[in-house]
């Protein structure tokens, strides 16, 4: 689809550019009013000499027949009036207004008469389109000072016709403020001026005007698509041919092109390779090797690899290269397909003239196949290149050793099949579509799953590893805790309630078998077990208790390939779920915790405690009111219309129903567009004050400098001072089911120790996690120089945090989250403990056992409590 220049000016009856469409019920009344008499026949009447009274036959003539007859200028001035109101009133414009030009012609008419009639030949030109003509005219009427917006609006359609867009605007613009209800022609004169004169700013609102009012125009969508890409607005560029498609406007190839194009680049490669596999299969596109290499890099982007392999065969089979063999060889890789990747970079190599890399991939495809001597051969070929001999003979000597074969056996007996079935967005294209792979035993993954106990998807709905592991210490995820299975005494809004009463420890981990278990260990909890003989963990059988609501997850699974980062504080395209389930860097990870669902609302009254080395503890007890509107099943916010996270209010006393400190913050999903929103109200100061963000590094109240504001909550706040790398995933003893340390049984100076938190009532279990590590940005700084987070594969929680002293690199502080699954379907760390390594004191806070229940999806909470004059009013002392 062409974008229409400012210049084209279609036809009326295309309802395009500059060209007018009158009212005709009101311009027949004009035309009426002005050539059948009335008011202006009176004028002609009053000018002309009374004519002798005409035989009887010479009235029954025709007007035409009369003309031919009559020589006095005045008769026949009134004969063709009469023939242009014939005219008009057949429609015919053109010719009425030819008559009205003749009939000026003679020069019988006085100055008044002229005058009106000249008003009746603007009407009629502007219905006929000929404006040039009509020019001087209708300038003569303007310069008057009593032009009607009529012809305002023909003079300045005349002006945009000869390009003087600068003189058209004005006139357009007085007659659209004149009139209560302008023809849509009229905006599209004025955005035709617009757009001529370089005003794309003016224009661009009057443009949306226009096809809300009136959607049909496809020129309209053309020039939205042209100004958003000239603004570099892809996003709405993309919008507006997604509409276009929609609509049925989008006919030529190139334009279905640039809609697939411009999804892509606005973040949404899923969406933009389904809707080309979409125009694709339905023939909407002609195959072609360069189609399906798009379609390749799509699938590619979106990660979706056995798509991506699909299209790259036929890419293969239309015009075979070294490159299309080296991307179907990484994707191979990827997959741990090794024999189908040592086939295709043996291709690849045939094809061109083979690289390092490609020899260097080639040994590691062959090697987990254990063909040691076919890899030895690839090592030693990659090795010829100076780039890559330093590895290659790395790899040749590990090889040539005793053990190369025994465990590349190893690996390849621990392949597995990664076909998948995926049904593509069908958001574009109006309908869903699945593909389902080809499998090796020669069943697709649907027919597999009927019969598969683990229910054939190898990811859980939010993302995680749905199989347990190889030896069976972490099983298989098969639903988490349904509300069904929790105790019976157990309800939402209650007191937590252990589900597995009866499991006891399997081992426990000491200062004294800490090398047995080092590698199942953070550095963290090494550095506890090594300084604190009384420090344990007792590790009990894993349970992966952890679900969501379903709406969660369909929302989850509709975010991917539609959320994306716009920057690594500003969140776009997501809606209720997890923005991430496939991450690929670790703000992404991060970003799943920050929005993960804790319920729609939530009341909890929780305390904490500064513990020093001795034992002695300080408490302090705090309230939080939390409203989440992007994780809200109730009523889940587009960001796209507010930018809003959530509403957080808490407040901090020594007794249960006392407020000392209040803090209000509304908190934003694209802090690079609006900051977060923070209020305080001082102890015993009735007033909101408004500050400055706070974050980062600033001390969190009470905590004793021990717990600093980007702490919250394990990790929230801006990412911006750090550069996120995403290290991969591990097995780890991680804190989790920690039900018994909020059990009301227990006494807060039962569990705060010295130097550590009692591991009498802990829990720990074998879960996986991903590993991101945070380093300081060039430029940037903070207290921690280095952080390393570990978060639940199953939860999106963060358990761990190791966070570093910037300046001597040794570990510093040590945060500790104890998760629990709870009611509504959620998780969250409680209680939290950060440890300082330094000089042996620990903060710990959302300790729960001597406190009310916390509740959640409160129906009485809403967002005008969260208003800081609300706040005040009700909180204010």
């Amino acid at each position: 689809m062409a974008p229409a220049g400012p210049t084209q000016a279609p036809s009326a009856r295309r309802g395009g550019g500059a060209r007018l469409t009158p009212h005709a019920s009101r311009l027949s009344l004009l035309i009426a009013l002005a050539i059948s008499g009335g008011v202006h026949a009176q004028q002609y009447r009053s000018e002309v000499r009374e004519l002798p009274g005409a035989p009887p036959p010479a009235e029954q003539k025709s007007a035409d027949e009369l003309l031919k007859q009559t020589t006095d200028p005045y008769a026949r001035a009134l004969l063709l009036r009469d023939l242009a109101g014939a005219a008009a009133q057949s429609k015919d414009f053109a010719r009425a207004a030819r008559l009205l030009e003749q009939a000026l012609a003679t020069q019988a008419l006085s100055g008044p008469a002229a005058e009106a009639m000249r008003r009746d030949l603007s009407q009629l030109l502007l219905a006929s389109g000929n404006y040039k003509q009509l020019m001087p005219q209708l300038e003569a009427q303007v310069r008057q000072g009593n032009a009607s917006p009529e012809t305002l609006v023909a003079l300045g359609a005349a002006y945009v016709e000869a390009k003087r867009w600068s003189e058209a605007i004005p006139l357009l613009q007085r007659a659209l403020a004149a009139t209560k209800t302008p023809d849509p022609s009229w905006k599209r004169a004025l955005l035709a001026a617009y757009l001529g004169a370089g005003r794309e700013r003016e224009a661009l609102p009057l443009l949306q005007e226009s096809l809300r009012e009136d959607p049909s125009q496809r020129e309209d969508w053309a020039r939205l698509v042209a100004l958003a890409l000239k603004a570099g607005d892809r996003e709405r560029a993309q919008a507006a041919l997604e509409i276009s498609s929609r609509l049925g406007f989008l006919t030529e190839p190139e334009d279905r092109l640039r809609l697939v194009t411009l999804t892509a680049q606005i973040g949404a490669p899923f969406e933009a390779g389904s809707l080309l596999q979409g125009w694709l299969s339905s023939g909407a596109l002609p195959p072609s090797a360069a189609n399906s290499q798009l379609l390749a890099t799509l699938w590619i982007n979106a990660r979706e690899p056995q798509l991506a392999l699909a299209a790259l065969e036929d890419v293969i089979a239309r015009a075979p290269s070294a490159e299309a063999f080296r991307q179907k060889a990484q994707l191979h890789m990827d997959r741990e397909e090794y024999p189908q990747a040592a086939q295709s970079l043996a291709q690849a190599v045939a094809l061109g003239k083979g690289s390092g890399p490609e020899f260097l991939t080639l040994g590691m495809a062959l090697y987990q196949q254990a063909d040691i001597d076919a890899a030895l051969n690839a090592f030693r070929r990659a090795g010829e290149f100076p780039a890559q001999a330093k590895l290659a003979s790395e790899w040749v000597k590990y090889l040539e050793s005793g053990k190369a074969r025994e465990q590349a056996l190893l690996a390849a007996a621990r392949i597995r099949d990664r076909s998948e079935e995926v049904t593509l967005s069908g958001r574009l294209l109006g309908e869903a579509v699945t593909l389902a792979a080809p499998d090796p035993g020669g069943q697709t993954l649907a027919s597999r799953a009927a019969a598969s106990a683990d229910g054939g998807d190898p990811l859980t709905p939010v993302g995680a590893e749905r199989a347990g592991n190889a030896d069976g210490s972490i099983p298989a995820w098969t639903g988490g805790l349904a509300p069904s299975q929790w105790p019976a005494r157990y309800r939402e809004g209650g007191a937590l309630s252990d589900p597995y009463p009866s499991d006891r420890p399997l081992y426990t981990i000491t200062a004294a078998n800490l090398a047995q278990y080092r590698g199942l260990l953070s550095q963290g909890h090494q550095q506890l077990l090594q300084r604190h003989p009384s420090y344990a963990l007792p590790v009990y059988e894993t349970r992966r208790s952890v679900s969501y609501p379903q709406p969660i997850y369909d929302a989850t699974q509709a975010n991917q390939g539609r959320a994306k980062l716009l920057g690594s504080d500003a969140l776009s395209g997501a809606r209720l779920g997890f923005p991430f389930p496939k991450p690929q860097n670790g703000v992404e990870i991060l970003w799943n915790h920050r929005v993960r669902y804790r319920g729609d609302s939530a009341l909890l009254q929780t305390s904490q405690a500064v513990v020093q080395p001795s034992g002695s503890a300080q408490y302090l007890r705090q309230t939080e009111r939390v409203l989440f509107r992007y994780g809200s099943i109730r009523d889940p916010l587009d960001l796209a219309q507010r930018n809003v996270l959530l509403y957080y209010l808490t407040w901090f006393g020594k007794g249960r129903n006392e407020v000392d400190f209040l803090a209000l913050v509304h908190e934003t999903a694209n802090s690079e567009q609006d900051g977060r929103g923070v209020w305080v109200m001082p102890p015993k100061i009735p007033r909101m004050f408004r500050i400055p963000p706070v974050g980062y590094d600033q001390p969190f109240p009470g905590s004793d400098a021990m717990y600093f504001i980007d702490m919250v909550d394990m990790y929230n706040g801006a990412f911006d001072r750090y550069v996120w790398r995403l290290v991969g995933k591990r097995e780890l003893i991680v804190p989790y089911n920690a039900y018994r340390l909020s059990d009301s049984a227990r006494r807060y100076s039962e569990l705060l120790r010295p130097g550590h938190l009692d591991p009498t009532h802990a829990r720990y279990e074998r879960h996986r996690v991903w590993v991101v590590e945070a380093t300081e940005r060039g430029g940037k700084r903070h207290a921690f120089g280095k952080r390393v987070f570990y978060v639940d594969e199953d939860s999106w929680n963060v358990l761990l945090v190791e966070n570093y002293d910037r300046d001597d690199k040794t570990l510093w502080r040590f945060q500790e989250g104890h998760l629990v699954a709870q009611l509504p379907q959620s998780a969250n760390a409680m209680p939290v403990v950060t440890y300082d390594l330094k000089d042996g004191r620990y903060f710990a806070t959302r300790l729960l056992a001597e406190e009310v229940p916390p509740r959640f999806n409160l129906s009485d909470m809403r967002e005008s409590e969260f208003l800081p004059a609300a706040v005040k009013n009700r909180y204010g002392r």
